[in-house]
């Protein structure tokens, strides 16, 4: 945040002048655009390098660039397909968000600045290198104007897919989420699925409509998901939910709620819940599963008594205390929940919409 010299009582206040007019055009097609106010372009923009807006940048169309610095609030009603994004606000997207680097939302004004490297530039006397980014009455207004949305939010009706991912609000998307790596996420995170490369990282809630699948580390405050979860490992605050498995290579825990599935919950490491953990089918922990002293483990509860010991068997290092239902059986690994979700001929809700998704798409 960018505070002004406070003026001493004797020195008149110098006024903040007039923000310029938003520079408005139909179209935007240019090697490279820079406005320190807001700016409306009525149809598609295209920028061959880089657009940096200091106001908010509102596009009726398309917006492919190279690099896009909007120090204010991001609203492209079509598609964005860039190299890098930018964001001091808010990004609300009407179509796809198509990033090949890093898309990162919550940047301040010096931040920003010095990025763009506006800080090297040789100043007159009393001037401010940020001015050279936003005009002061409009970084005035950001200061001090509430964000409608959220500060740091990222929303859209299509997908968005990026190497990296900072966003420092809530991501809400109406497609997938694809990234090589989720480096934070300050709110909540609700999409149609997840695919993430790397490590997923978010400090609230995250919800997927069908699949999560994020190859290296899951943290988050809360997961619900109503598909199956799978990770390198997995470590939650609160409850993990799932209408379908969860599968964990490395540890799977919740500190402080339960760990439910509406099948199997498998892991080749440790499993912990600091309540219950129940699942409709199996539960296996490799090397240890525990629960909370004063709650239990549910296996095997939408299978018959006579299925559990095939199917809502409990397997660990050794036999956890306090099982409520289903059958202990010793020596079960991750890869036998593997083979026998092979042998699955049954597809559920989600994966036939998911399926048929798919195969629209290949033709």
């Amino acid at each position: 945040m960018i505070k002004r010299a406070a003026k001493s009582a004797a020195q008149p206040v110098a006024e903040i002048p007039a923000a310029p007019e938003p520079f408005q055009a139909k179209t935007l097609k240019r090697k490279q655009f820079a406005s320190t106010g807001d700016v409306h372009i009525q149809g598609d923009a295209t920028i061959t390098t880089q657009l940096i807006v200091g106001g908010d940048l509102l596009v009726d169309g398309d917006l492919i660039a190279e690099e896009v610095f909007c120090l204010g609030k991001l609203t492209v009603t079509g598609d964005i397909q860039v190299q890098s994004l930018y964001i001091g606000q808010t990004l609300d997207a009407g179509g796809n968000i198509d990033v090949e680097f890093l898309v990162k939302t919550g940047c301040n004004a010096e931040w920003m600045a010095r990025v763009l490297e506006l800080d090297q530039r040789k100043l007159k006397e009393g001037e401010n290198f940020i001015d050279l980014l936003v005009h002061p009455a409009i970084l005035d207004r950001q200061q001090h104007n509430d964000v409608f949305g959220g500060f740091g939010d990222i929303q859209g009706l299509g997908y968005l897919s990026c190497a990296d991912l900072d966003c420092q609000g809530n991501l809400q998307l109406d497609d997938d989420l694809e990234a090589s790596e989720v480096q934070f996420v300050g709110g909540h995170l609700a999409v149609s699925a997840i695919h993430v490369a790397g490590d997923c990282n978010c400090q609230g809630e995250v919800f997927s409509e069908t699949n999560i699948e994020v190859e290296g580390s899951l943290f988050a405050g809360e997961i619900v998901c109503q598909g199956n979860v799978a990770a390198g490992a997995i470590g939650c605050q609160g409850d993990i939910s799932a209408w379908g498995s969860i599968r964990a290579k490395g540890e799977l825990s919740s500190l402080f709620g339960e760990i439910h599935a509406g099948r199997w919950i498998a892991t080749a490491a440790t499993l912990y819940a600091a309540k219950y953990i129940k699942a409709g089918e199996s539960v296996i922990g490799e090397k240890g599963i525990h629960c909370g002293k004063d709650y239990g483990i549910f296996a095997g509860s939408t299978l018959p008594r006579s299925a559990w010991a095939k199917q809502g068997m409990i397997s660990a290092d050794s036999k956890p205390r306090l099982i409520l239902s289903g059958e202990f059986v010793e020596g079960k690994k991750l890869r036998h929940i593997d083979a026998l979700e092979k042998k699955r001929d049954k597809e559920l809700d989600w994966e036939i919409a998911r399926r048929v998704k798919r195969e629209m798409l290949a033709e």
